[in-house]
């Protein structure tokens, strides 16, 4: 069993009482550890307060991949409720804010971003609007929910900079075990600050260099159990309650204004899911993330009888560098959990 790698403060998230319904079997087919909590939720139902639950594993830590997407997109519109962040802003590819894979239009407004980020899942957009909303903003959704073992920190482009060993001081090209411990365990102050830093030098690089170096990291001597620990310590990371109980605020007690909430529904709608659910719903909104060795899916369910559901279903230690073939898999387990739950099958 691999130490859990952040810091558990008190009072924390609870496991929420509700009536257990026995998982399904993970599919042969991923050969990692699964982390899995699906809940039902009554209509009308305002609280946190599950009816049933399907879970596996629902209080170990994972990283989050691209499913931390969704924290971008929902900071972003409660700043643009509050009037700090103007919606028809429009932003510039440079070499500083270019990440891994496509890349945006120049010029492109904060929605257009939120949809390359969420449909897309667009490195470089979700960089844009999270050093626009700033790199401490994102935590504090997650604190205000006492999810202790979530972190919500680092943009994409700066954890792959520590990963592929251009870090610098803080995170030493062949002690990433160690220093990503250490920057993982930090007190919060602290960890904001080696997160500027880091995130500084990672503004430098140009992103052809970052990919050259990242690929040396799936060939660094690391054995699979080892790169997740390192994952679990510099991506943003969660447990499958914890992204569950963030699920269900960001979608059923976001606080954010009509307008503000269309622009989060419509866009979050567009994330990859929906085309391998095999319920009936009238409302899905979801993400997906994987890196090597990683998987998530993550989702909210509005079901045409009034009630709702969220799906949280992360996996790391898979030993292969793709695994998005593993999303039929995936979507197997999460579907047989949502029938479970109660919902219609199609």
């Amino acid at each position: 069993m691999l130490e859990q790698p952040l810091p558990v403060g008190s009072p924390c998230l609870e496991l929420p009482e509700a009536e257990q319904v026995a998982p399904p079997a993970v599919p042969p087919a991923i050969r990692g550890r699964v982390g899995l909590y699906v809940a039902r939720f009554e209509p009308g139902e305002s609280e946190f307060r599950p009816s049933k639950v399907v879970q596996i594993s629902p209080e170990e830590v994972f990283p989050l991949a691209s499913n931390y997407k969704t924290a971008v997109w929902l900071e972003v519109l409660r700043q643009a409720d509050q009037g700090s962040l103007d919606m028809e802003e429009r932003f510039v590819v440079t070499r500083a804010n270019q990440s891994l894979g496509g890349y945006p239009y120049d010029n492109t407004p904060v929605l257009g971003l939120g949809y390359r980020m969420i449909e897309h899942s667009d490195n470089t957009a979700t960089d844009i609007l999270h050093r626009r909303v700033g790199l401490g903003s994102l935590q504090p959704l997650a604190d205000e929910l006492k999810l202790c073992k979530t972190r919500l920190l680092l943009p994409t482009k700066t954890w792959w900079t520590a990963e592929s060993g251009l870090g610098g001081p803080d995170f030493p090209r062949y002690n990433l075990l160690s220093s990503s411990q250490r920057f993982a365990q930090a007190a919060p102050e602290e960890r904001l600050q080696i997160a500027q830093r880091l995130d500084a030098i990672a503004q430098t690089l140009h992103p052809d260099r970052l990919y050259r170096a990242f690929k040396t990291f799936y060939a660094g001597g690391y054995t699979w159990e080892q790169m997740a620990q390192i994952d679990r310590n510099l991506q943003n990371a969660s447990t499958p309650v914890e992204w569950a109980r963030f699920l269900w605020a960001a979608f059923a007690q976001n606080g954010l204004s009509p307008e503000a909430d269309a622009h989060f529904r419509e866009v979050m709608a567009k994330g990859y899911g929906w085309r391998h659910l095999r319920v009936r719903y009238s409302y899905y909104g979801g993400k997906s993330g994987n890196t090597a060795g990683v998987l998530g899916f993550t989702g909210y369910l509005e079901a045409p009888d009034g009630c709702r559901y969220v799906y949280v279903f992360l996996s790391d230690t898979i030993p292969e560098i793709y695994t998005f073939h593993l999303r039929r898999d995936a979507f197997s387990l999460i579907n047989q959990a949502l029938l479970r739950l109660g919902m219609e099958g199609r």
